[in-house]
């Protein structure tokens, strides 16, 4: 641990304390798609729009915390066997800006809910199971 302080320098030290998940959340993998989900392509989404059904579009970036978060609650609903039974797309923020200017959308971590080609519901910051679950419910969704 001296060695990587000296190698650092003191300023280096503060810059990681300060910076470091900062630096790891920018600097990590995507997390992987989960099953039965698709990511964003313009036709795909149309088609389904076109459907009429309900889809769920989760807007994600690598380097957020909630994202982050919000994918491991996907996870453990995945691995309980309480998995929402929808549609699922996932917009990369970083990459999508047609989609992101034609919904008005100015962060991560959100979840928007369409139904018969038109936005029904969105919420932000969903980063328990419950509280997905409890969104989806209240819109109609099990």
């Amino acid at each position: 641990m001296k060695k990587i302080i000296a190698s650092l320098g003191v300023t280096g030290v503060i810059a990681v304390m300060l910076f470091g998940n900062l630096i790891y959340m920018n600097l990590r993998p995507d997390d992987p798609i989960l099953a039965g989900w698709e990511e964003y392509e313009p036709t795909r989404f149309e088609q389904l729009q076109e459907r009429g059904e309900p889809l769920l579009v989760e807007v994600y970036a690598s380097w957020c915390p909630t994202c982050l978060l919000q994918h491991k609650a996907f996870e453990g609903l995945v691995e309980e066997g309480k998995a929402p039974k929808i549609r699922a797309i996932r917009v990369d923020f970083d990459t999508n800006e047609a989609f992101r200017q034609a919904h008005n959308l100015h962060g991560t971590g959100l979840l928007i809910l369409f139904e018969n080609g038109k936005e029904k519901a969105r919420a932000a910051g969903l980063v328990t199971g419950d509280k997905i679950t409890a969104f989806l419910a209240e819109n109609g969704v099990s």
